[in-house]
């Protein structure tokens, strides 16, 4: 007579099916559109034997007389480390009731983050949350109901400038799913994904037409438009990309001094007159190969991004002449505003190269209709509100023009709260202001003018000097979900 299996053994048994050796058509499946399972991305991105699950088992079913025990689905949550750091991971699984939400303690792991100060990276495709769980009604109990203070939503928006959060999208993404990719930080989106608030069905019973996710809210659409940080051309980029994203939060100190590109040529980069690429300056005065620019497909005339100087990490913003003379309008304003949020939540110093020749704005007339003129807007001066609560020092080098209003955009007022800790310009900076005690700032306020070649040493031996990120006990303000 055989023995029947112990409630242990079954448990085991539950578990071991939710694995991909359990599901071998689904994994063929998979791996013709060349994309990873979400155990796949789960082992991807967490260390090698550091995962802890939660939720793998909901609920238990007393009539089952096969295996009472029901696993979860739609999805895996656990705590983890990556490069040796803590953090909470989160993964749809969109092969499984369409990667609805529903698995696991999710709001439980965000009280855990946000008590801990731990990461949050998730992994956002499918169709959003489930309008009613498989499970209800059938008599089951359920183990894996919400334990602590928050739901999704609400979570999400906690951990927001507390702790770093990072979506990563490599299918469609709507609903509940893009609503996770709002409210981070990074949002890492792979090519041919789709992010967006109502999904084809929803907007064909509005519209009867039939969109494809890619016609309705393409990746490539919404990096144009701001919507996602960066592009990746698969998911076990957009991986990598997570984690070294990840090393500059972890790893911000200085570090031992670091080789750097020949700063003899750096003056030749930027002409006397005319548009110039500023992404190559910035290549020069960091450390080699460590710059990651976020948002590159919007807002041209600023670039933004993270980088090492001398090992030190920090947040980057830049003036780009290369398109409309780095003029700052409501767009490249957005951008500034939110990257000074992003870098003061993640405790990065920024530097800061000027090259504006002001700012603009876009009007609607019902006369003229659409048009540009030199001006400033109420989004211009988000700038200014998210410099004077700014607790990070800022650097900043002015290499050309500062005209107008330009340079306390992205540096913050000349007599606010957080001043520059250092103010240079280059031989070439106009000087267009000769009373020092104007309303705007003064154009001609710097610490020194500065020998180009020199700009690193200099920029160098300031990062030394500034004190390490400390350990807050509360967040100063939450990032701008845009």
């Amino acid at each position: 007579m055989t023995d029947h299996p112990t409630r242990t053994e079954l448990l085991r048994l539950a578990r071991t099916a939710l694995g991909d050796a359990a599901r071998p058509d689904v994994v063929t499946r998979i791996r013709k559109t060349g994309k990873l399972t979400a155990r796949e991305r789960m082992a991807l991105l967490a260390d090698a034997g550091s995962m802890v699950s939660y939720g793998t088992i909901a609920a238990v079913d007393p009539n089952d007389t096969g295996n009472p025990w029901v696993a979860e689905t739609g999805g895996l949550d656990a705590i983890a480390t990556i490069d040796g750091h803590p953090a909470i991971i989160s993964t749809t699984d969109y092969t499984d009731h369409g990667g609805g939400y529903g698995a696991a303690r999710l709001g439980r792991l965000f009280a855990l983050a946000r008590e801990h100060r731990w990461p949050f990276v998730a992994f956002v495709d499918g169709g959003g949350s489930r309008a009613r769980h498989p499970r209800n009604g059938l008599g089951h109990i359920e183990l894996s109901g919400a334990i602590g203070p928050y739901t999704l939503f609400d979570g999400m928006a906690e951990l927001s400038g507390w702790v770093p959060t990072i979506s990563i999208v490599s299918g469609p993404s709507f609903a509940g799913h893009a609503s996770v990719a709002g409210f981070s930080d990074i949002v890492i989106a792979t090519r041919g994904s789709a992010i967006g608030m109502g999904g084809p069905p929803m907007v064909e019973a509005a519209i009867g037409r039939r969109l494809t996710p890619t016609e309705l809210s393409g990746a490539q659409m919404q990096y144009e438009t701001g919507g996602i940080e960066l592009l990746a051309g698969d998911e076990t980029e957009a991986v990598a990309t997570a984690r070294r994203l990840l090393g500059y939060w972890h790893t911000r100190d200085t570090g031992p001094a670091r080789s750097f590109h020949n700063q003899d040529a750096i003056a030749s980069l930027v002409p006397s007159t005319g548009p110039y690429e500023i992404q190559p300056v910035i290549d020069t005065l960091t450390d080699p190969g460590s710059f990651i620019e976020l948002r590159g497909g919007f807002a041209r005339a600023l670039v933004a991004g993270v980088a090492r100087l001398n090992g030190r990490a920090i947040g980057v913003l830049a003036s780009n002449p290369a398109e409309n003379d780095g003029l700052i309008d409501e767009a490249a304003a957005q951008k500034i505003n939110r990257h000074v949020e992003l870098c003061d939540a993640w405790e990065l110093p920024l530097l800061v190269l000027i090259d504006s020749t002001g700012t603009t704005t876009r009007w609607q007339d019902k006369a003229r209709g659409s048009y540009v003129e030199t001006g400033l807007s109420r989004v211009h001066l988000r700038c200014i509100v998210s410099h004077q609560t700014r607790t990070v020092p800022l650097l900043s080098v002015q290499l050309r023009s500062g005209r107008g209003l330009a340079p306390a955009l992205m540096t913050g007022y000349s007599t606010g709260a957080s001043v520059p800790v250092f103010m240079g310009a280059w031989p070439d900076a106009e000087l267009n202001r000769a009373d020092g005690y104007a309303l705007v700032r003064d154009a001609n306020a710097f610490d020194d003018i500065i020998d180009p070649r020199e700009t690193r040493t200099i920029l160098a031996r300031l990062i030394r000097l500034l004190p390490l990120a400390g350990n807050r006990e509360a967040k100063q303000h939450p990032v701008d979900s845009w």
